[in-house]
């Protein structure tokens, strides 16, 4: 009778990210990396734009996949950004305006929380031309024009991207708060407090030294 070994949760991860390396598309399609990533992390997408006709890409656009929390966007040179703000204040596509050459690509980064569950995230984006050419790519793998995807699976090790303590997702902020100074926060509040309980058993010794002193 043939038995069948465990499985680690490191070496199932390690076949996961294996396997999706393998099935990676060749084709110069919009690409989203990493195509695979850790649930309830902060990550660090990036979406590359590649030219694929003889006009030039002035305008790209990315539906934001449900759960995903932007909070962080890179400049690209010569482009603009516009984040689309959802129903329930966080984002709900991201608009990029500029020109790429025909024989050219951009980069797109951006800072996002992961959902807390594992899952297929779709990176469903569109890229208009100079000649008013609209691809939409927005269909499943191995179509002609398939939606950039990221695999979120348990096991991997966090990214934490933006330096987060404890390597968990961080929060975005609502879009009308994306402007917040660095004074908000937990990290802000817990340093307050620790001041706080500072200042109180400074206090404390003091008085102790004074009753002694009274006796």
């Amino acid at each position: 009778m043939r038995r069948t070994l465990p499985v680690s949760p490191v070496i199932g991860a390690a076949l996961v990210v294996l396997s999706a390396l393998l099935a990676a598309p060749a084709g110069a399609h919009i690409q989203v990396s990493p195509s695979i990533a850790a649930p309830n992390d902060s990550v660090r997408f990036t979406l590359l734009v590649p030219g694929e006709r003889q006009q030039e890409t002035r305008r790209v656009e990315v539906k934001v996949p449900r759960g995903v929390l932007p909070f962080a966007f890179a400049e690209t040179p010569g482009w603009r950004r516009r984040a689309i703000p959802a129903a329930d204040g966080g984002v709900d596509r991201i608009v990029w305006s500029g020109r790429l050459a025909a024989d050219g690509f951009a980069e797109f980064s951006f800072l996002a929380g992961t959902p807390e569950q594992p899952g297929t995230l779709s990176w469903k984006a569109i890229q208009v031309y100079s000649d008013g050419k609209v691809v939409r790519w927005i269909g499943p793998p191995g179509s002609e024009e398939p939606a950039p995807t990221t695999r979120l699976v348990a096991g991997l090790v966090r990214q934490n991207a933006g330096g987060e303590s404890g390597g968990g997702r961080r929060a975005a902020p609502t879009i009308a708060a994306a402007g917040d100074g660095p004074g908000a926060g937990p990290d802000w509040l817990a340093r307050s407090l620790a001041a706080a309980g500072l200042v109180a058993a400074i206090a404390a010794l003091v008085l102790s030294l004074r009753r002694r002193r009274g006796t």
